[in-house]
């Protein structure tokens, strides 16, 4: 068909979409065909526009599409182009979009609820590709919204310290972390300083280098074992895991129809540790953290778990080392003790000797450090790299100190 006129511009408010096409159609010459239901008011401000992109435009605003014709536009409902297996407008375009780090389908089903009336979005998982097909104003909307949704995640290196402190008679509720800290700490429970320990319960906060000494001193006097240092390097919103420890294969026998099935299951014991981090937009680090110090035995074939564990949430900042304490276990023993020589002899040998019960406690505490990893050689980077490194090796030496702890 011909081209339309030159480019004009006018302006309409809550008009009937009916009266528009038929003023362009009048002032134009040009053949426009509603079809059925095709109604409603319109609010449209155009400015140096071609009549065909006048109709297009105010098709789009309307939810409706347009046909192009040997002899003129149809105007229809999307759905009703689609069912008559009508061309797709020559005002639509098609791209294919490449989701990187998301889960395409997620990323699909939020762009969907955005593409303009008539458009629509194809999900290619293996190819990890979307198909949109939109207006040209609909699929920069789209565009720009897949870049801020698709995202490169964070890295995030975990580094984790589980340690095991036998504590003295006099400390039978654990360790009186409140004397250790400073006066200035602020601990994730919200008051100025921590609890006495009157009570057993969960503590937690910041490490400062009184922590340091403290360990050191416990290390040299023998009363601190060190069950775990692991590194976990993973992405923001990815729960990473660690697990130093058995695990206990069980039989699990099952009966459906008179059909028994048996599966090997295991039981995880020893020391695990499971962090998920996530970094806001101030650079802040939220963790989700579950240590775990577990036993486990097979008596009959029915597996039996002893666990210290915890399961919290706290945030600090990037290379803050923060304390997790409070994870009290208590194991009860017996020994016996007399006369030597004297006490073994049989019958008269329990005059010279008496079983005495014994017990020990131990507090486990965990020293978690979140730190973000550049992922971007060269520059800033490198200097970032550079003072992670040397951080860390600065807390390494601390915690070691005199005598490595064991």
């Amino acid at each position: 068909m011909a081209p339309l006129g030159a480019p004009t511009s006018f302006v309409f408010r809550d008009t009937p979409i009916a009266e528009l096409f038929e003023m362009i159609s009048r002032h134009e010459r040009v053949n426009i065909m509603l079809g059925k239901g095709v109604t409603g008011n319109v609010a449209v401000s155009l400015y140096d526009m071609t009549p065909r992109q006048a109709i297009f435009a105010i098709a789009e605003a309307g939810g409706y599409q347009v046909l192009t014709r040997e002899n003129g536009y149809m105007i229809v409902n999307p759905a009703d182009g689609a069912a008559a297996g009508a061309p797709v407008s020559a005002n639509m375009e098609v791209r294919a979009l490449k989701v990187l780090y998301s889960e395409p389908q997620l990323v699909a089903d939020i762009l969907s609820k955005h593409v303009s009336r008539g458009g629509k979005v194809t999900v290619l998982p293996s190819r990890r590709t979307l198909v949109v097909e939109d207006t040209p104003e609909g699929m920069a909307r789209i565009v720009a919204l897949l870049r801020e949704i698709d995202t490169q995640p964070q890295q995030i290196m975990i580094e984790a310290k589980i340690l095991e402190i036998t504590l003295d008679e006099n400390e039978n509720f654990g360790i009186e972390w409140n004397k250790v800290f400073s006066g200035d700490g602020v601990n994730r429970i919200g008051t100025s300083r921590l609890l006495e320990r009157t009570t057993p319960g969960l503590v937690f906060n910041f490490v400062n280098n009184n922590v340091d000494v403290f360990l050191n001193a416990l290390n040299n006097k023998g009363r601190v074992r060190t069950l775990a240092t692991p590194k976990l390097l993973t992405l923001e919103n990815q729960e990473a895991t660690t697990n130093i420890g058995d695990k206990l294969g069980y039989r699990v026998t099952t009966t459906i129809n008179n059909v028994t099935s048996e599966t090997i299951e295991f039981l995880e014991t020893g020391v695990i540790l499971r962090v998920t981090p996530s970094v806001d937009a101030d650079g802040r680090i939220a963790l989700r953290v579950r240590p775990e110090v577990s036993s486990g035995t097979l008596l009959g074939g029915i597996p039996s778990k002893k666990t210290t564990e915890v399961n919290t949430q706290l945030v600090a900042d990037n290379g803050q080392s923060i304390l997790i304490g409070g994870l009290i276990k208590a194991t009860a023993g017996q020994r016996r003790i007399g006369v030597p020589l004297l006490g073994d002899v049989p019958v008269v040998g329990k005059l010279f000797s008496n079983n005495e019960h014994s017990g020990t406690s131990t507090e486990t505490i965990v020293l978690i450090t979140p730190r973000i990893v550049p992922t971007r050689p060269g520059g800033a980077d490198v200097q970032e790299i550079e003072r992670v490194q040397q951080a860390e090796g600065e807390i390494q030496g601390a915690f070691q100190g005199p005598a490595k702890l064991k």
